[in-house]
């Protein structure tokens, strides 16, 4: 199994997007460990708010992973995969992006810095065209199965 795969989208956009991702990820838990790196202190309702985002994320995120199971990967698989819609997929075509979003909010919300808030929408945006993507793939490789999931199951939420 290889956990790299092929990206979606060119792969200039497609890294640069996941680690401001998780630029902003660190600059928020360097906060939280008053690490300074960023010099602001949240005010207490955006700390409360950003710590629910990054929970609710983060259970997302887990629950994700499990019901893919092996067949996680960054990008594209090359070799032949199974077409999984259990668990969270039965609501969301894409739980674990919209985790990685609630993480990358919460970092927005915690942070309240603009630079941290323009890397992270861009990083938003950049997922949703690997989502986009991710999606064309999925329509050549799982046809009519996969096209009633997509009329049946919203992107996100």
């Amino acid at each position: 199994m290889d956990l790299v795969g092929k990206t979606t989208i060119h792969p200039l956009f497609f890294y640069s997007g996941k680690i401001f991702g998780y630029i902003t990820w660190i600059f928020s838990l360097a906060s939280i460990f008053n690490i300074s790196i960023i010099s602001r202190q949240p005010i207490e309702f955006l700390k409360i708010l950003s710590y629910v985002l990054f929970i609710i994320g983060l259970i997302i995120v887990v629950i994700s992973l499990i019901n893919l199971g092996s067949s996680t990967r960054l990008g594209l698989p090359s070799e032949k995969t199974t077409f999984k819609i259990n668990g969270l997929y039965r609501f969301s075509r894409n739980p674990m992006y919209l985790g990685f979003d609630l993480f990358t909010l919460a970092s927005i919300v915690f942070t309240a810095n603009i630079i941290i808030a323009i890397i992270g929408i861009y990083s938003i945006i950049i997922y949703h065209y690997i989502i986009i993507g991710e999606e064309h793939f999925l329509e050549k490789r799982f046809g009519n199965e996969y096209m009633t999931y997509k009329r049946n199951v919203r992107r996100y939420v």
